[in-house]
């Protein structure tokens, strides 16, 4: 069987360095390589978009490109096509960082042998399919893992939760006396099921956010109603400690841009952190601020008088599986997920998560998550240019349950989101996340730059296409559309866009609390 032609990109600029390689072709066998020579980067980018390429070999110094970013490009066009990079004898340490870059090998340029440099071809282009598939075995490897662990965790649940509630009534008198011991014994059996249901949360969390299924839907969100959430969860464990939880918030600055369930995860696995590791008697302290460096944040920290954590420690202490040591009190520690968990999903909402600890002194875990600005998320649609007439329009889109005891589900809701985004345009219409000056309800608030005999159109549109979404008609639901329009707002011809916005972003507001 006749072996397969290589067709080789050589990238190089010096004339006589491309004429030794192609003396040290000439030496092959007739069509075992197909070579393509070229001088400059972008020549080479356009060249390896088509896909002809089997291998490249790459000068580290173009007329267009030096060094590791003669690499980074090539990655970036053809991240599946094996790289060998040629470099002269005092840049091996520059070759080094080109590996790590993603290239294959490296050969310097006047030690190259005849026989060196096929063989080289064909070692790289072996290495290069083993990684590929050394990796894709480790992928289907984490997948398979992560489906056992999410399937286990599902099916523990159940019975933990029986055993839970069940050793609760007992413990709480509703099943007839017990005794002293065995209310003792009654109370541990309960602390380790709380404690394997969070591990299973734990668990369950980290396999969703894995393959995909962990999601972040921001609202405006009030931190102070998370932090409560948080104390209020964890209130047994920090009274039967005697520790103090204390919790202080500039004024007028406690609603985040985030996801209100994620953000009470973040705050419960922190304070809990905080209180397994701190002794009897010791304090615990919440503090929410604007992030002095950039406004737009908010700042959340969660401190403790606990034992401290040391430097080397600090550094991996975020990272998956990482236990520093165990909690006061004798208690477990986990399975070293909390941190982990939390970077991620402060990670998911643009912001930082990081911890400064002196041993013996406690330690002080931050994190921060946009501030809420109705001025940033109607930028986009005062950034069009509007038309003579055009002002803007706030619709209210409301998806309700006409049974008082029943709830309107997450799934039900999605699909009405879906379709509002459908049903609108990106460029000049934003549905806005829920607002604090609203009315009771499941509704969506929906901007729309249009002319005043527009929106009832718009409201129209957006009605009949609830109406024929299936997962809306199911069910006792009632949908409704109302909308209001803004006074004219007039931008000055010398007034920023983001002074604008404050003066919109005021009108929306008004007609809000009016509606």
């Amino acid at each position: 069987m006749k072996a397969k032609t290589l067709r080789v990109l050589l990238v190089e600029d010096n004339a006589g360095d491309v004429r030794l390689l192609r003396e040290m072709f000439s030496n092959e066998k007739a069509d075992s390589f197909e070579l393509t020579h070229l001088v400059r980067m972008r020549d080479a980018e356009a060249h390896l978009a088509k896909g002809d390429v089997d291998i490249v070999l790459l000068d580290m110094g173009l007329p267009d490109a030096h060094g590791i970013e003669t690499v980074q490009r090539a990655r970036a066009v053809a991240p599946a096509i094996p790289l060998i990079v040629l470099t002269g004898l005092e840049d091996e340490a520059l070759a080094a960082e080109a590996m790590k870059a993603g290239a294959q090998d490296y050969l310097i340029k006047g030690q190259i042998e005849n026989r060196a440099l096929p063989r080289a071809l064909r070692h790289a282009i072996e290495r290069h399919r083993m990684q590929v598939e050394t990796d894709r075995v480790r992928v289907v490897q984490m997948q398979l893992k992560d489906e056992f662990l999410s399937h286990v965790s599902h099916e523990l649940r159940a019975p933990l939760s029986s055993i839970h509630s069940f050793t609760s009534i007992i413990v709480d008198g509703l099943a007839g006396e017990t005794s002293r011991q065995q209310d003792e014994y009654l109370e541990i059996i309960r602390k380790n099921v709380e404690q394997l249901q969070a591990m299973i949360e734990d668990l369950l969390m980290v396999t969703q956010a894995h393959s995909g299924q962990l999601t972040v839907e921001p609202l405006q969100t009030p931190v102070a109603d998370a932090v409560r959430y948080a104390i209020d969860t964890l209130h047994r464990a920090s009274e039967a400690k005697s520790i103090a939880v204390t919790f202080e918030s500039a004024r007028g600055q406690q609603s985040a841009f985030a996801d209100p369930t994620r953000l009470r995860q973040i705050l419960t696995i922190l304070l809990d952190n905080a209180i397994k590791f701190t002794p009897v008697g010791g304090t615990v302290k919440i503090d929410v601020q604007l992030l002095q460096e950039d406004p737009t944040f908010l700042r959340v920290e969660v401190s403790d008088t606990g034992r401290g954590i040391a430097p080397e420690a600090a550094e991996h202490i975020f990272e998956r599986l990482n236990q520093v040591s165990e909690p006061e009190e004798g208690g477990r520690s986990g399975l070293g997920l909390g941190l982990y968990i939390a970077r991620d999903l402060v990670m998911r909402h643009g912001g930082k998560i990081w911890v400064t600890s002196e041993p013996g002194h406690g330690s002080h875990f931050f994190f921060t998550v946009p501030v809420f600005l109705l001025e940033g998320l109607i930028l986009p649609i005062l950034k069009q240019d509007q038309k003579p007439g055009e002002t803007i329009a706030v619709l209210s889109v409301e998806v309700a349950s006409n049974v008082a005891t029943q709830l309107v589900t997450s799934e039900i809701l999605n699909a009405a989101r879906a379709v509002l985004k459908q049903s609108l345009r990106t460029e000049t219409d934003v549905i806005l996340p829920d607002l604090e000056a609203t009315r009771a309800g499941k509704f969506f608030l929906v901007l729309a730059c249009t002319k005043k005999e527009g929106v009832e159109i718009i409201a129209n549109r957006i009605m009949s296409k609830l109406r024929l979404c299936e997962q809306l008609s199911l069910g006792d639901l009632s949908i409704s559309v109302s909308h209001s329009v803004l006074d004219p707002i007039t931008r000055g011809r010398d007034e920023s866009l983001e002074s604008f916005a404050g003066k919109v972003a005021a009108g929306i507001r008004a007609v809000i609390r009016n509606s």
